[in-house]
């Protein structure tokens, strides 16, 4: 059994019309034949399927307008007929509103719920819905950015209906979301986001603000108080570090039993008192700061990416503490491969006087010997998985001892315009993740000096890929 704690199978074939009738249902595969593989499904719920997965979660989302407006969606759309170009031109120009547009991709999944005896899924308003003796696909849903609750408008000052939109699916009879991801890549009504977009230099990709204004913090409370409904879990992917810090304080005065979630991640490393930033240079025309990273070093020849999009060692054990879950993308640059582009900031978030440039850290050589060859182990891809998975145990273990093993599981962000790791291309790949880890765990563990006995290792990926979140929901989706 696997478990994928964020993946999108409806995102791809929504996008593919305007008219529901006219849209290929989320079983279909979609090739889109060019050179850049980003595009292609990852987590069809036939890709789900054939790698024998179990329970996921599907990450609802409307299409923000800055990715509508990309020459990288524009390039999709007239090369292939799985996009069609004036739906997206509508998305650009605020014709569909982003509330409707999430409310739009949760029917058109609905609508691929019974297809047929073999294309058949069950969703799942609480745990204790799941069969854990079923061969159906079992399905939690959850939101990827508060822009989805927008009252049917694109505007961040327009939001006045968020609070209606989100207690609506508090309400009996409604779509129950597990967690909402406060923010996403565009500038948003809640708080400053952590920059994340390198691929499409537009500014409404580059953070604003300060942390979590009042209507963040509004969200907050409305979403994890239990007194109009079951709560809906915050999601800390996206927040900047100031937004996250404030997060947590607020989180720790006013709702100190609710558990963090942090659906997508990876890590970057070091704690944020001590970033591996080279040089910073304030951007004036543009109202942000850029940061030059070094690479930041892990094990066995790998490297962390630094960018604060990912949990710095003070958010893995503020996480640990509130009992919450960390869900591991298997995306490539998440992980670290490849170089160490430059991140942009907040002006109000970056203090300049404040910053410190560190040494270059000293980079390790790769004993080719102890593991394989030297070109064929730099293809694996999976170090830099488990180079992840076994910081945020090593950091975790200092506040929660072995507890730590308990709380990571996989959140593949499969199909979020992902370049996932080439161990794990799709969700059709889940099958060969158990015996993967079991061998390159251990390997890495000893490089990384966390300790795991041999007995050890099959339950440790066990509750890496299925039972760790099968119990945190036992506990919170109730």
């Amino acid at each position: 059994m696997f478990f994928d704690l964020h993946c999108h199978p409806s995102f791809k074939t929504f996008l593919g019309a305007r008219n529901q009738e006219d849209r290929q249902d989320c079983w279909n595969t979609l090739n889109f034949d060019i050179d850049f593989k980003i595009l292609d499904s990852q987590s069809s719920l036939t890709q789900v399927k054939a790698g024998k997965g179990t329970l996921i979660v599907c990450a609802l989302y409307g299409l923000e307008s800055g990715f509508a407006g990309s020459g990288l969606i524009k390039l999709a759309a007239g090369l292939s007929p799985h996009v069609e170009k004036r739906f997206l031109q509508e998305i650009q120009w605020g014709e569909w509103g982003y509330n409707q547009l999430m409310l739009g991709d949760y029917e058109h999944l609905m609508l691929s719920q019974q297809i047929s005896p073999e294309k058949s899924f069950k969703h799942l308003q609480n745990i204790q819905q799941f069969d854990p003796v079923s061969n159906e696909i079992q399905v939690i849903l959850a939101a990827e950015g508060g822009h989805n609750f927008y009252d049917n408008d694109q505007l961040p000052g327009h939001a006045s209906g968020v609070l209606e939109n989100l207690l609506f699916h508090k309400q009996p009879g409604n779509p129950r979301l597990l967690y909402a991801t406060l923010t996403h890549l565009q500038q948003s009504a809640f708080c400053t986001h952590a920059y994340g977009m390198k691929l499409i230099n537009n500014p409404v990709f580059f953070p604003t603000g300060n942390g979590l204004n009042n209507l963040g913090k509004s969200f907050i409370r409305t979403a994890l108080t239990s007194q109009n409904g079951p709560s809906i879990l915050i999601d800390i992917k996206h927040m900047s570090l100031q937004s996250r810090l404030q997060f947590y304080q607020l989180r720790n005065t006013e709702f100190p039993n609710s558990p963090i979630m942090a659906t997508h991640m990876g890590v970057t490393g070091s704690s944020y008192l001590n970033k591996p930033i080279k040089k910073v240079q304030t951007n004036i025309p543009r109202k942000c700061v850029e940061a030059f990273y070094y690479r930041q070093p892990g094990a066995v020849d790998t490297y962390f990416n630094p960018w604060s999009i990912n949990l710095f060692d003070e958010d893995i054990r503020e996480i640990m503490l509130s009992g919450g879950l960390i869900g591991l993308s298997l995306d490539q640059r998440i992980l670290g491969f490849g170089k160490a582009s430059k991140e942009v900031f907040s002006l109000e978030e970056f203090r300049m006087d404040e910053f410190k440039p560190i040494r270059k850290p000293k980079y390790h050589r790769l004993h080719h010997g102890h593991h394989d060859t030297g070109q064929k182990i730099r293809n694996w891809q999976i170090r830099y998985f488990c180079n992840n998975w076994l910081h945020v145990v090593k950091i975790g273990q200092q506040v929660i001892g072995d507890d730590a093993w308990n709380h990571i599981c996989i959140g593949s962000d499969f199909d979020g315009l992902i370049d996932p790791i080439n161990d794990f291309t799709s969700a059709e790949k889940y099958k060969f993740v158990f015996a993967r880890l079991v061998d390159w765990m251990p390997k890495m563990a000893v490089a990384m000096e966390v300790t795991v006995a041999a007995t050890d290792v099959q339950k440790r990926v066990s509750g890496l890929v299925f039972d760790n979140a099968l119990k945190f929901l036992e506990q919170h989706y109730t």
